[in-house]
């Protein structure tokens, strides 16, 4: 999935995107250069299942451990995930299904996603 930043939409990236991960793409403008992936619409970080909740808690719980290299911080990232409750999760999946709602209910356009 990508956020529609012009860098992240180069043939380059795109390229590497196809190499690593084939039909399987999300992003903008993507299907205009490789066969298969799906487009995903501009300005739509709402629909992200990660929503700001668990990219916040991930990220205070990555850096408590101040890691100083790729090793490190993958592994941080590792342990991060691991440690997720299921109401965690389940608060996440409610807020993916609630802002999914949003976007039928206004048939594709502009809403206010409600945070909790």
């Amino acid at each position: 999935m990508q956020d529609g930043a012009r860098p992240h939409r180069t043939a380059d990236v795109f390229e590497v995107l196809n190499e690593h991960f084939s039909d399987r793409i999300i992003g903008l403008d993507y299907p205009s250069h490789f066969q298969g992936g799906i487009e995903w619409p501009p300005y739509s970080p709402d629909l992200n299942p990660c929503d700001y909740y668990l990219w916040g808690y991930l990220k205070s719980k990555v850096w408590q451990t101040s890691p100083t290299n790729l090793p490190e911080l993958k592994t941080a990232i590792t342990t991060a995930v691991d440690t997720i409750d299921s109401e965690a999760w389940s608060r996440v999946m409610v807020g993916f299904q609630n802002r999914l709602t949003a976007v039928l209910v206004k048939d594709g356009g502009h809403f206010e996603p409600l945070y909790h």
